[in-house]
């Protein structure tokens, strides 16, 4: 129970650290000038969404002549391709559609790179092919790159919800995001999301891109941010915009969310930061010492401390979770986080197990 108190303190200042840093945070002004994009898209057996996310970029607010879809198809095995081209032809477009050769090594890493060998201009943004963007977007960007000395930025990504399971995962992935931002803010980038991700090629090719964790399925978006933020310190943010969230649907099966947790949390054990493998301890910890002051709780009949410390618990995440969840559009704050409090500890401890043994799968490939 002490051990359980002990990391609950830790816990509750960890919320309170990181939504400080998440408000302080700041909202660029509006662009007075036009930035040239070249928006990046690895798709990969992606027939059934893509569409939505090609209708989204051509609906931006923003001049014509000043971006450039690059979409490139990582060997798909459905009709992703057929799509693709049939939206550009039937709507004259310029863009450009790179299939890459059975013959060459495929990957998300390795499509992003191809991807800004092709670009012609000076400003990357990546997002993926099961995503939608508001109109702003690229507006929201020129507003964060105008008059700075920015050479990276990372931006939101909110899973929509329509029942508890995927409202769950989309109060959940907000909160990920808010401490990927605050972690940033504060100095100690941890995460961010390659769905929705910008930086200037002639940085991704000064840091050499992926070189170095390119034998890594996952984490394009994560070792890059921790490579260029070593270069660049101050050249880095996030940026806080209502206009720049890019929206993905949440997964709809337990199956397949823990496929996705699985992937994403198999990449922590080869980051290099100290602070980021001193979190993903913490964090494990943190609830593994949840679960057992429970258990002893309950074995000593000494329940009322124990739920006395869980409330509290709840308040601080709450705490941490409101301004998230009004900057995301999420509804049923209060009960969402209640509920994340109670089965949150499980499924992460089940993570960091299942991160060092399980296998996962994406787009029809299998990893370990």
């Amino acid at each position: 129970m002490i051990i359980f108190i002990a990391f609950s303190v830790l816990y509750i200042l960890f919320l309170l650290w990181s939504r400080w840093h998440w408000m302080r945070i700041q909202t660029p002004q509006k662009s007075v000038q036009e930035v040239r994009f070249s928006i990046i898209v690895p798709i990969r057996n992606e027939q059934e969404n893509i569409e939505g996310l090609l209708q989204s970029l051509l609906a931006q607010d923003y001049p014509k002549e000043t971006y450039e879809v690059i979409i490139i198809n990582d060997q798909s095995e459905d009709a992703t391709h057929e799509v693709v081209n049939r939206f550009i032809q039937n709507n004259g477009l310029n863009w450009i559609l790179h299939n890459v050769p059975s013959e060459e090594s495929g990957g998300k890493k390795n499509a992003i790179t191809k991807g800004v060998e092709l670009a012609q201009f000076e400003y990357i943004v990546t997002t993926d092919g099961d995503c939608a963007v508001e109109p702003g977007w690229l507006n929201a960007y020129a507003a964060a790159y105008c008059k700075s000395e920015k050479v990276m930025v990372s931006a939101p990504v909110k899973m929509k919800g329509f029942n508890w399971f995927t409202r769950l995962q989309s109060i959940e992935f907000g909160g990920l995001i808010g401490i990927g931002a605050a972690t940033l803010q504060s100095g100690n980038p941890t995460m961010c999301n390659g769905a929705n991700l910008s930086y200037k090629k002639s940085v991704f090719e000064e840091v050499e891109g992926y070189k170095g964790n390119d034998n890594i399925p996952s984490g394009d978006d994560e070792f890059l941010l921790q490579k260029v933020f070593k270069k660049y310190p101050n050249a880095v943010s996030f940026l806080k915009v209502p206009e720049a969230i890019v929206q993905t649907d949440a997964k709809a099966s337990l199956m397949e969310l823990v496929n996705q947790r699985v992937r994403w949390s198999s990449k922590w054990k080869f980051h290099k930061s100290m602070f980021i493998k001193l979190m993903a301890m913490f964090i494990f910890m943190n609830y593994l010492s949840l679960i057992v002051g429970g258990l002893e709780s309950f074995s000593d009949q000494a329940l009322l401390p124990f739920i006395g410390v869980l409330f509290i618990r709840w308040l601080a995440l709450l705490y941490f979770s409101y301004p998230l969840a009004q900057f995301f559009r999420i509804s049923g704050v209060v009960w969402l986080s209640l509920l994340l409090e109670i089965i949150y500890p499980f499924f992460v401890i089940f993570l960091g197990i299942a991160s060092i043994f399980a296998k996962y799968s994406w787009k029809g490939r299998y990893y370990s």
